[in-house]
């Protein structure tokens, strides 16, 4: 009953007015207002009278009160500030009124420490600092997901994995983009030998990591659940659901406590991380994203070093580098069909390059075998292996060398990754090395990621000095 009786002073006011025929027109609406904030349910004839009393006052004043209309008023007759400015919705509201792929635990405590991480002035720097490192091979990834029908946020699982880094290495060994160990391979499309570690290649790694998740999805039916297999392994969670019953949810599984603690952070962890990455306008993300690259994949019949092809097809090194990560060496392996990936607006250019038979595509040093040499020393001067001199030198016979005869020593077997660190004598930060018996140059220079010539240069030595057992030789640190 309550919520009706304001409307009670103005019935009886009106009766009042009626009777002693003052305008409606000559009161204002403050009036009417301040009548219905005096009056109770008992008080409506008082309150009648004294809105009476304050417009004879006010005329006596001269006041002019507000007059209403008789009339309701036509739309351009309205004010231009008539209209409510609209109220904004905020960024929380927005955010969980948008669709995901994978359901966002809105309100979990981990989730939302993650996320308020994340969008902290550090955090920002952080994710924008990693979207530049994932700008060589995120338009793949994406695609990928499409592809086999991963939820697109799964794109973004290597931020919390490796920054995106093909060269990142975990303490464990977990290498790559997608963080695979050696034994989780199988199955996937990846191999391991003396030429490639493919954990490192984005492109085979990509497709082994979504493949992985599909099928711990399949195993599970829950993504949630899926990643937690990724992260701990499949049997970590199945022996989590045998204890908690069979039950299928993993946020039942953390509440009991029955997965390790690395994985009870993984998850909603990396939710936070996708929850802004996948609409990155609404953070305001969407400017800090460099343009995606896509790269073409060709099919080589020869070895070659990426070097000389990067020089020669004006490929910047880094960028040709970290498409093919996968390879030890800077020269591809000897198998006739090797895919090597190029940029692809740059592939007309890098087909000219190979479609020339006479080009020079791998670096050979020329040696003369000395009396008294054998294959075994040989490679250990240079740092290679004897397989490789043997099949740089087709008929050679390891057992059967001569003196004057000369081999093709392959100078292209440059590590890959930190061969092309800038070194100087007065810039280079070192550490010394205690020659060991067998030591030579071309084999340090491979154990430290480095030239020959770089460690000649650092400790004033010529190309062909002899190392002694114990001297101490000045080698360039790891950056």
């Amino acid at each position: 009953m309550k919520r009706w009786t304001f409307l009670l002073p103005m019935l009886a006011l009106c009766g009042t007015l009626q009777a002693q025929t003052q305008p409606a027109s000559n009161l204002s609406l403050a009036m009417i207002t301040t009548a219905s904030q005096q009056t109770t349910a008992g008080e409506t004839s008082s309150a009648g009278a004294t809105v009476i009393a304050q417009a004879d006052s006010r005329e006596e004043s001269g006041e002019v009160p507000e007059v209403l209309p008789t009339e309701p008023l036509d739309e351009e007759q309205l004010p231009e500030d008539a209209a409510l400015p609209p109220v904004e919705e905020s960024l929380e509201a927005r955010a969980r009124a948008l669709e995901y792929g994978i359901p966002m635990p809105w309100g979990e405590e981990r989730f939302e420490r993650y996320r308020s991480y994340y969008l902290s002035a550090q955090g920002r720097k952080v994710l924008a600092s990693v979207l530049q490192k994932a700008a060589p091979f995120m338009d793949y990834i994406i695609n990928k997901t499409q592809e086999l029908g991963v939820p697109v946020e799964m794109a973004y699982l290597p931020v919390i994995e490796s920054s995106y880094s093909p060269f990142a290495v975990s303490k464990s060994g977990a290498t790559g983009i997608w963080q695979f160990m050696k034994n989780s391979i199988r199955g996937y499309g990846m191999t391991i030998d003396e030429w490639v570690d493919e954990r490192r290649d984005f492109m085979k790694s990509t497709d082994g990591a979504l493949a992985k998740l599909l099928d711990n999805y399949r195993a599970f039916g829950d993504w949630n659940l899926a990643l937690a297999a990724y992260n701990a392994g499949s049997g970590a969670v199945a022996r989590a659901l045998k204890a908690a019953g069979g039950t299928a949810d993993y946020w039942q599984l953390v509440q009991k406590g029955l997965l390790s603690r690395q994985a009870t952070d993984y998850v909603p962890k990396f939710l936070a991380v996708a929850s802004i990455l996948r609409y990155p306008d609404l953070y305001g993300f969407e400017p800090l994203i460099p343009e995606p690259m896509r790269w073409e994949v060709i099919t080589l019949d020869r070895q070659v070093d990426i070097k000389l092809l990067a020089a020669k097809a004006e490929i910047p090194l880094e960028v040709i580098k970290l498409g093919n990560a996968e390879l030890h060496y800077t020269v591809t392996p000897p198998s006739p069909s090797h895919s090597l990936k190029v940029p692809a607006d740059k592939l007309e250019a890098v087909k000219a390059v190979l479609s020339n038979p006479d080009a020079p595509l791998v670096r050979y040093e020329i040696h003369k075998v000395r009396e008294g040499e054998t294959l075994t020393a040989i490679s250990r001067k240079y740092g290679i292996s004897i397989a490789m001199i043997t099949k740089a030198n087709p008929g050679l016979n390891p057992d059967r060398l001569k003196i004057g005869q000369t081999l093709m020593i392959p100078m292209s077997l440059q590590p890959l990754h930190g061969s092309t660190a800038a070194v100087t004598q007065a810039s280079v930060q070192s550490e010394l090395h205690t020659v060991q018996k067998g030591d030579t140059l071309y084999g340090l220079a491979r154990k430290y990621g480095t030239t020959p010539q770089k460690i000649a240069d650092l400790n004033g030595i010529s190309m062909n000095s002899t190392l002694r057992i114990g001297q101490k030789l000045k080698v360039p640190s790891a950056q």
